[in-house]
């Protein structure tokens, strides 16, 4: 395992872009004569320190990586305006364009995967190939759909948990670390891992942003069904696809990941999902000693 995350790699570079007005944060590492691959993390607290912590590291050895903050995450604050799917798209497409990728490999995890599938279904030429940890937008509906719906629309409730999480002290944030992980996994660094949850918290709240983003609410949720998904968008991948899940995980059903799948597969493309035991929605941080050969050996059968 890897001691010293995202900024223990030897080399790493850490670029502030301006893109459509607002900062984004990228790290890159790795040998740029080696293949392309992006990480697009998830959303809420995750930032691409935390959920790539040892992915970024293992890739960097054998490929040129790039970890993006979206922006309201990480690095990439403060941000003004509405959020949601499609100006993250353009965001994404920026981004790229000032890094001057032209085609690359895209890992994407639940907010990241959903953004990865938007973006391979616009840029089909620009991207190679795709590993998608439980992307989010694949479901109709929610498990507590009209709770959840009545959360987001009652006063002040988005920003609770920031509010609360700020308040907790280092203990405090260490047991909240512990509660995401599932199946007797444990954290590879916790230390690191708290600070960082840390500095999200803080960030979170002195930018006065919302607990869940955008991305997630802008004319997503009603009060019975979601408006919103990306089902539409899956047949038109045209590159191999890799989904994962974590078998345990609560936020993507077995039955959408496999449905999505189905979907992938008919553009022609190999379409495979592997479920891995003992782990849940941070798969990546879950079961790295799994996860990461398979990703690589995946990344590098699927480069052109």
């Amino acid at each position: 395992m890897y001691s010293g995350g995202i900024e223990g790699v030897p080399g790493l570079q850490t670029h502030l872009l301006t893109v459509c007005g607002g900062p984004v944060c990228v790290y890159e590492a790795g040998d740029p004569e080696s293949p392309a691959i992006v990480l697009l993390h998830g959303a809420m607290y995750d930032e691409s320190r935390f959920i790539w912590d040892q992915l970024f590291p293992y890739l960097a050895e054998s490929h040129h990586v790039f970890a993006v903050d979206t922006p309201r995450h990480g690095k990439s604050r403060p941000w003004e305006g509405v959020l949601n799917q499609a100006k993250l798209l353009e965001i994404l497409d920026g981004v790229f364009d000032a890094l001057q990728l032209r085609r690359f490999q895209l890992v994407g995890l639940s907010m990241g995967g959903a953004l990865s599938i938007g973006y391979a279904a616009q840029h089909p030429d620009r991207v190679q190939s795709m590993v998608l940890f439980e992307p989010g937008g694949l479901g109709e509906k929610l498990d507590a759909q009209f709770v959840t719906w009545l959360y987001i629309k009652t006063p002040g409730m988005l920003r609770i948990l920031s509010k609360s999480y700020v308040k907790k002290d280092r203990a405090a944030v260490r047991k909240l670390l512990d509660t995401i992980y599932v199946g007797g996994s444990t954290p590879t660094d916790p230390d690191r891992l708290v600070s960082i949850l840390m500095d999200e918290i803080k960030g979170k709240f002195d930018c006065h942003e919302n607990d869940m983003d955008d991305w997630q609410l802008d004319g997503v949720i009603g009060p019975f069904r979601l408006y919103w998904n990306l089902l539409d968008q899956i047949p038109r991948i045209s590159c191999p696809t890799l989904w994962l899940r974590g078998a345990e995980s609560k936020l993507v059903k077995q039955s959408e990941m496999e449905r999505a799948v189905q979907l992938a597969r008919e553009s022609g493309q190999p379409a495979e999902l592997t479920v891995v035991p003992h782990a849940g929605h941070i798969l990546p941080l879950e079961q790295p000693e799994v996860v990461n050969p398979m990703v690589h050996e995946f990344l590098l059968q699927t480069a052109k």
